[in-house]
């Protein structure tokens, strides 16, 4: 089945723009995730979301305090004072010239910081839509699929005559898969539905569709737990977004971007 979805890719790749095969490598997610913390260093890690490039140059604020990500993509902070915060949420604002302002918070429980990598989704034009699904190391495999009269965006085919494409495919874990919906049309309709494709494990609640209607974060949907392997996730119709499935008492935590 695997295998099925390998050939798929390298078919379509042939006439469509590569896709990243993972946003943040191991070498990267080590760094980000354990090595810093010994070193008593906090990294905060920012990628575009449509190409999976590092962010150079983006203003990140946290609290009072303005931060630049340099080179890498990368804000460090010294660890201590994180480690001290049982239970801390501290306002944070990202934002750099052609992309879409995040404002939320950095939360820490427990002396952990739970989400310390970022996506930042490039401008948009007032009358389309962009869709990223994030989740947590299993399963392996969600794809992100968009249907609309006479389409079937997915990784079987990668763009729909200049309607939408399928920006990040993500095979190892967490995400993102995104889908970028161009001219939204009042009288079509537009489902976006979440595929378990690997089956290793069951969606759970870590998983979360992002939504960007225009230059803003419209909303964030946390998923429910569940078995399916193919969940409806929202329905657009008169340019208007209905949520089918979502996580009904989703504590704080999953409405927050980032991993």
């Amino acid at each position: 089945m695997k295998l099925v979805k390998v050939i798929v890719l390298l078919v379509t790749m042939m006439i469509s723009p590569v896709l990243q095969a993972a946003c943040w490598d191991k070498k990267e997610y080590r760094e980000i995730e354990n090595f810093s913390e010994l070193d008593d260093k906090l990294i905060l890690s920012f990628k575009d979301a449509v190409s999976c490039q590092i962010i150079e140059g983006a203003k990140v604020q946290l609290g009072k305090l303005v931060y630049q990500t340099d080179a890498k993509g990368y804000v460090t902070l010294p660890m201590a004072p994180f480690l001290q915060a049982d239970d801390l949420e501290m306002p944070m604002q990202v934002s750099k010239q052609g992309y879409t302002t995040i404002s939320t918070v950095l939360k820490v429980a427990a002396g952990t910081v739970l989400n310390k990598r970022l996506l930042l989704s490039p401008s948009l034009a007032g009358n389309s839509m962009r869709f990223i699904l994030q989740w947590n190391e299993q399963p392996q495999d969600l794809d992100l699929h968009l249907t609309g009269n006479g389409f079937h965006v997915s990784y079987r085919d990668l763009r729909a005559a200049g309607e939408a494409r399928l920006d990040q495919d993500e095979q190892s874990g967490f995400g993102p898969e995104t889908i970028t919906l161009n001219n939204v049309q009042q009288d079509q309709q537009y489902t976006v539905t979440v595929v378990n494709y690997s089956a290793d494990a069951d969606i759970d609640e870590t998983a979360k569709l992002l939504v960007y209607v225009g230059d803003r974060l419209d909303r964030v949907i946390p998923l429910a737990e569940t078995r399916k392997t193919s969940v409806d996730v929202l329905k657009i119709s008169d340019a208007r977004i209905l949520q089918l499935e979502t996580k009904q008492d989703a504590n704080q935590n999953a409405y927050l971007p980032g991993w």
